[in-house]
């Protein structure tokens, strides 16, 4: 029978926001390295219980606590033997490890819905002035109601909305390159910059019409954005018109309206590919620059499956010193990036990140 004894000594919660706990346990096992992998287990496994709550819905217990366990060795930064021995016809090992709580808790909530904590994404909001006939209408308090109006359908559906001036000044910088090839890829590291899953980018054209009343006819084009991968994932357009005594009165009133209309059809779609992406995950796909033997590649996939955030992981080509996966992952490009570095870690090998581009990174051996 497996016994194990366990104390939490101390809780240190850091500046950056990492959690690390220095806990104490005891493992068994038939040799003294499987005592001490027992032992690991047995922290991680504490831990472990403080994140599954009653606010948490597990979709499959088992898949959630073998992804977590296997790798028990990954959440802890460092371990002291305390005492070991023989027992039997095994050993036992006592150690004092310092688990990192905060990649745990991320790693467990990748593997469940939670209730209260997943909810809707957060949403960057933002002007495009690239699109077609943006810059002939510069008047800003009627693009502040487009805006507005996209906003209103967001937060009434209690979407998280990143603050207008981030958004303001996210337009202006991307207005000043006036380079389209890089375009998602700026909108997506600037909404990621600020805990943003997705951006909305609008543009505006149209017509105006003079007469006894002022007649706006506006054509709003909006394209979301999901931002861990660079990719558009759906564009919508309409035409809004209406009229009014003045200008200035006209414009809002369609720009108002014109923001909500344009949205509304496009939150079925952002739920609908914010769940599945907590479910099932996202491809992405990751090039080795420095690994083409057959051993080194299915040691990296073995290593790099095991992490709780990964579906599945396979090779896909190889070849020319280089190799190319592709990974179904639940979490963000940057969490991506850091299971890349565990798994290569374990292996004993150096990675630098050459480049990212949408769903795709390439990484140098070195």
């Amino acid at each position: 029978m497996r016994k194990f004894f366990l104390t939490i000594t101390a809780f240190l919660i850091l500046g950056t926001g990492v959690a690390l706990a220095d806990v104490e346990a005891t493992g068994e096992g038939a040799s003294r390295d499987q005592a001490l992998a027992s032992a690991m287990r047995n922290v991680v496994e504490q831990n472990y219980g403080t994140y599954i709550t009653s606010t948490t819905t597990v979709i499959d217990s088992q898949l959630l606590e073998d992804k977590i366990f296997s790798h028990s060795k990954g959440y802890i930064t460092r371990y002291d033997i305390i005492k070991e021995g023989r027992r039997g016809d095994g050993y036992w090992v006592a150690i004092r490890a310092q688990v990192d709580s905060a990649i745990l808790k991320d790693d467990i909530n990748a593997l469940t819905i939670l209730r209260k904590s997943v909810g809707n994404p957060r949403i960057l909001v933002a002007f495009s002035q690239q699109g077609e006939g943006a810059q002939s209408f510069k008047n800003k308090d009627f693009i502040t109601e487009i805006y507005n109006g996209i906003v209103e359908s967001l937060t009434d559906k209690q979407f998280r909305v990143v603050d207008k001036n981030t958004a303001d000044n996210f337009a202006r910088q991307v207005a000043e390159t006036h380079d389209i090839n890089t375009y998602l890829n700026k909108a997506a590291d600037y909404g990621l910059k600020y805990n943003a899953e997705y951006t909305l980018l609008y543009s505006v054209s149209g017509e105006i019409t003079t007469g006894s009343d002022k007649r706006v006819k506006l054509r709003i084009k909006t394209r979301l954005i999901d931002n861990s991968r660079s990719l558009e994932i759906t564009n919508k357009v309409i035409e809004e018109a209406g009229s009014a005594i003045t200008m200035a009165n006209a414009l809002e009133k369609v720009a108002r309206e014109g923001g909500k209309h344009v949205v509304d059809p496009m939150i079925d779609i952002i739920q609908k590919n914010w769940m599945d992406m907590q479910q099932n995950g996202a491809l992405y796909t990751v090039v080795i620059d420095g690994i083409n033997d057959p051993e080194e590649i299915a040691g990296f996939t073995s290593k790099f499956e095991r992490f709780p955030l990964v579906n599945d992981a396979k090779e896909v080509e190889s070849g020319g010193g280089k190799t190319t996966f592709e990974a179904t992952y639940k979490g963000k490009r940057d969490q991506l990036d850091r299971d890349v570095i565990r798994a290569a870690k374990e292996l004993g090998w150096t990675m630098k990140k050459i480049r990212a581009e949408g769903a795709r990174s390439t990484w140098k051996r070195i």
